[in-house]
């Protein structure tokens, strides 16, 4: 993970821009910075609070015709000088933040391919825990991995229940939702859930009727008998499945951004009743047109709302052949979990179902539970941090690549398209 191969060649700076020559790759770029851009990221004591990192700029000071009038490096920063019109104090932007901060090569990193495997990834919990001591290194080689490729098993943690948490809490909090932090997946006579019972059940992203669904996903297999027949984990990458959709079916594709979807989750016979709707697209683009979320749940789908009969029409013909690739076998990684093992996903990224199964003699329990992908980015940087800054003064505010984290970049946004 990281921007690796980038180094500062020369600088220039004309009154609207400041200009780096750098070497990205073995290719000689140039990066511009806008004036604007190079003020309110100023690292500097008097635009920053030095405790907090909190920005403290004047923003009714800036003037809207920001002028450079030099700029030159110091050390391992550069120093922005200001026009005498301008008003401003001096900026000062370290070499590091600008390399791994500049826009115009965000645009270009950002639109690689997602990163998959064929095979699937194992680690070892006993590599991250042994007698008690952390290996913090095996433990973001993980995290890492999970950020960049959105599955991968851990084994051997300790087949007894709630031993999930202590794999997930070596990286954050649990996240308590309706299910509350843990919660079972066995057989129950009366479930609240079609998870809790022997049928199979649809492709779907966990809690998809949230405005904001769990980020990172953890299934621990506690009791997986032989006897029981089907019951494998099955999983999709979304990202991958609406790519090829998209090429495939364009005008069906631009249907799916733009036509929202309902979900929704029901219990009015609990003692906590439970009336959770939202709206949103089954798939969501940023403005270069990039695939950054998408949002699937047939088990939680309600009436469409607010659309007139074309959009009802276009909808379904789009909805009926996305569900066609998303069941594409081409598409699909099979997984029967065995004791011990935590399936770890991207819940915003992969979308999973489950065979159904009969169990005349055993049975199959797993438990489950969730980070926020706030909190798991929050960890992947400042763990990422830590580990190249181990032989220096920390300082807040210091860059951190975060060009291989484009992946968790999903919709957690407040937008609600009823």
């Amino acid at each position: 993970m990281g921007r690796k191969d980038i180094t500062l060649i020369d600088l220039t700076n004309k009154v609207d821009c400041l200009e780096l020559l750098v070497n990205h790759n073995g290719t000689q770029k140039v990066l511009k910075f806008n004036p604007h851009w190079l003020r309110f990221n100023c690292q500097s004591d008097k635009s920053r609070e030095p405790s907090t990192g909190q920005r403290t700029v004047p923003i009714k000071n800036v003037p809207t015709n920001l002028k450079i009038k030099s700029a030159a490096r110091d050390g391992d920063f550069v120093k922005i000088v200001w026009d005498e019109l301008s008003n401003q104090s001096d900026s000062l932007l370290s070499i590091k933040f600008l390399l791994n901060n500049s826009p115009s090569l965000n645009a270009i990193d950002f639109d690689k391919r997602y990163e998959t495997v064929d095979d699937l990834c194992f680690f070892d919990f006993n590599e991250f825990v042994s007698k008690e001591i952390r290996n913090e290194d095996k433990i973001f080689d993980w995290m890492k991995y999970l950020a960049e490729y959105g599955l991968c098993v851990v084994k051997n943690v300790p087949n007894r229940e709630n031993m999930v948490r202590n794999l997930v809490e070596l990286v954050a909090p649990l996240e308590k939702t309706i299910y509350g932090e843990i919660f079972d997946v066995k057989v129950d006579v009366n479930p609240v859930n079609l998870a809790y019972s022997a049928a199979p059940l649809e492709f779907h992203n966990d809690l998809v009727y949230y405005e904001s669904p769990p980020g990172i996903q953890f299934l621990h297999c506690l009791k997986f008998d032989e006897s029981v027949v089907g019951g494998e984990t099955l999983f999709v990458d979304g990202f991958q499945v609406a790519e090829k959709f998209r090429r495939d079916h364009p005008r069906l594709f631009d249907v799916l951004t733009k036509i929202p979807a309902s979900f929704q989750k029901i219990h009015n016979h609990r003692g906590r009743k439970i009336f959770i709707q939202h709206s949103k697209p089954h798939i969501v683009l940023n403005h270069r047109q990039k695939i950054i979320g998408v949002n699937w749940g047939p088990a939680n789908e309600g009436p469409l709302r607010n659309l007139t009969e074309d959009e009802v029409k276009a909808y379904y013909e789009a909805y009926l052949e996305f569900y066609k690739a998303v069941n594409d076998e081409s598409n699909i990684t099979a997984i029967r979990l065995n004791p011990g093992e935590v399936v770890c996903f991207n819940n915003r990224r992969f979308f999973h179902s489950r065979n159904g199964f009969k169990q005349p003699k055993g049975s199959r329990h797993f438990q489950g539970c969730y980070l926020t992908m706030d909190e798991f980015k929050s960890e992947v940087l400042a763990r990422e941090y830590t580990r190249n800054n181990r032989d220096k003064d920390l300082v807040i505010n210091q860059s951190v690549d975060i060009s291989s984290l484009h992946l968790l970049n999903t919709n957690v946004g407040n937008n609600d398209y009823n």
